[in-house]
């Protein structure tokens, strides 16, 4: 496995454990998370730029969202970046409405190893209208 691979997964098996600190230590201090959720809607959606904007994204996260599933897959490495492929489930907090969207990640790493880029795309519909009362 290659360490741009281990750290995309170091990086998973922190989330599942709820670790920001641990995820951000991953992270160059220059990083952008780019989630293509509509940020007019999802607390979680839009650009996030820096340590502290990632930060915010995960508590954007952690507090409008309660994830029932969550499943990375279908690793692939090109060049300096990781994709891979995402499903994820959960309700809206402020509507208790479900959600359910694959998506795809893609992890951009610079000359040190670190990730300087994430950025989530594909249908992101079903967590929009969730978040819609």
């Amino acid at each position: 496995m290659s360490n741009q691979l281990s750290t995309v997964q170091h990086i998973y098996s922190c989330f599942a454990q709820g670790d920001v600190p641990g995820i951000l230590a991953q992270l160059a201090d220059e990083v952008t998370f780019d989630n293509g959720a509509d940020p007019k809607v999802t607390p979680y959606g839009g650009e996030f730029r820096g340590k502290d904007g990632v930060a915010r994204f995960f508590t954007g996260l952690g507090t409008s969202t309660q994830t029932t599933y969550f499943e990375p897959s279908n690793f692939r490495e090109e060049g300096r970046k990781v994709i891979n492929d995402v499903r994820h489930d959960g309700l809206a907090n402020a509507t208790g409405k479900p959600f359910s969207v694959t998506v795809k990640f893609t992890w951009t790493f610079n000359d040190a190893g670190q990730v300087i880029g994430w950025k989530s795309t594909g249908d992101f519909t079903s967590l929009n209208d969730a978040y819609l009362s």
